[in-house]
């Protein structure tokens, strides 16, 4: 029999985890919901090499282990229960090569948990375009890890993916930033309180959020030890520790990560520097969005005025065909009224999926994602929520759905 091992795929959202997860598994994987609790779970097998199964779990989008909501906080209890099934021997940190600082934020926090941990550069095909150069060895030197370079689109980079998932013992565990820096004293009582407990995985277990689920409380016998640290000073210290990380990162990236400009080539290059403007990428979005809503309320009304117009003909035509009576009044004014009321409706429908479907296909979306994250962030959404919150002026239907 085959020797099994869990995989975890971990990352921000848009990194291409779900088309890495594909890759893995192929036609190889399930969807379900985590026990108790509505939030999407995929599993999937992947055969590697000498002979070895993973069995491979695609964690909830995360952009680290401070939770602040039910679906980080799925992916943080899976991390720190080792009593789980699934607790993974390796985890797999998807990253995209244009926001590679953001994501290393998360590669260092499950590193210094000490689970092996592979960093999977995706979207590599878009390094030539975006004038992106990485020292593959010297960033692996300097993080202590294994990297695997992908591009899920030309599906290159899988194979070697597979050989290091394969020989994860070798992985070191070694972590990356020594966190107790940010509070000696604090972490020094910690040490002494609990000497048999990794003080990391203690500190996250002290500073979650959000625990929807049972994280390992028994970790902490005595709560009242910890009683010295409000919750807001428990907040600042989170704060330097994201600080102290950066700090880290930003010092790796110097040294190996590359960005210029003037190298991106192609036409795609040009309009993503166009698309993406701190000025014009607003105007285009505004100038697209008013196209939109022109189309929705403007263009459909020549469709809406037909199905109108049929609908009022054929209830005149019911009515001067059929005898007077409640049958035919049931069919005029309630069957056929009752229907066109729905119908008439398809027209703006239609435009707005069609809109957006267009949008998503030629890539717009993922751009205004990108343009639109920083200013959603303040109110605790990403770059995602502002076509559902656009939409939902006009219909909240769709803006729901996308909820």
């Amino acid at each position: 029999m085959s020797k099994q091992i869990n995989v975890a795929l971990i990352g921000n959202p848009n990194t291409g985890k779900t088309s890495v997860f594909n890759q893995l598994t192929g036609l190889n994987q399930k969807v379900g919901n985590y026990p108790g609790i509505t939030v999407e779970k995929k599993e999937g097998i992947c055969k590697l090499p000498r002979g070895v199964r993973a069995h491979i779990i695609d964690l909830p989008g995360t952009y680290s282990l401070n939770t602040t909501s039910l679906d980080e906080s799925v992916a943080v209890e899976l991390l720190l229960n080792k009593n789980d099934k699934d607790h993974p021997d390796v985890a797999l940190v998807i990253s995209d090569v244009e926001n590679l600082k953001r994501n290393l934020l998360l590669f260092t926090q499950i590193k210094d948990l000490k689970i092996p941990a592979i960093l999977v550069i995706n979207m590599a095909d878009r390094m030539t375009r975006k004038g992106i150069s990485i020292d593959i060895s010297l960033l692996e030197e300097k993080l202590n890890a294994k990297i695997a370079l992908v591009s899920t689109r030309k599906g290159t980079g899988i194979e070697r993916l597979k050989d290091l998932i394969a020989d994860y013992k070798s992985l070191s565990k070694a972590p990356n930033v020594d966190t107790t820096v940010i509070d000696p004293e604090y972490f020094d009582k910690l040490k002494k309180t609990f000497p048999k407990e990794d003080i990391y995985k203690l500190w996250l277990v002290i500073t979650q959020d959000v625990n929807f689920m049972p994280i390992e409380k028994n970790l902490i016998k005595d709560a009242s030890s910890f009683s010295t640290k409000t919750k807001s000073e428990l907040k600042r210290l989170q704060q330097k520790e994201t600080i102290l990380r950066y700090q880290f990162i930003n010092g790796i990236l110097k040294e190996t990560y590359k960005v210029d400009i003037n190298a991106a080539k192609g036409f795609r290059a040009t309009l993503d520097k166009v698309l993406t403007h701190k000025i014009l990428g607003y105007l285009i979005f505004f100038i697209i969005l008013l196209t939109i809503f022109q189309a929705i309320y403007g263009w459909s009304e020549y469709p809406m005025d037909m199905i109108d117009g049929f609908f009022a003909s054929a209830t005149e035509w019911v009515k001067d065909t059929l005898p007077p009576g409640v049958f035919t009044n049931l069919i005029a004014e309630g069957v056929l009224a009752g229907i066109g009321g729905i119908v008439i409706f398809i027209p703006q429908i239609a435009f707005l999926f069609l809109f957006i479907s267009l949008l998503e296909e030629t890539g717009y979306m993922s751009r205004v994602v990108f343009l639109m994250d920083r200013i959603m962030r303040p109110f605790g959404l990403s770059g995602k929520s502002v076509v559902p919150l656009i939409s939902g002026t006009a219909c909240a239907i769709p803006a729901v759905m996308a909820t």
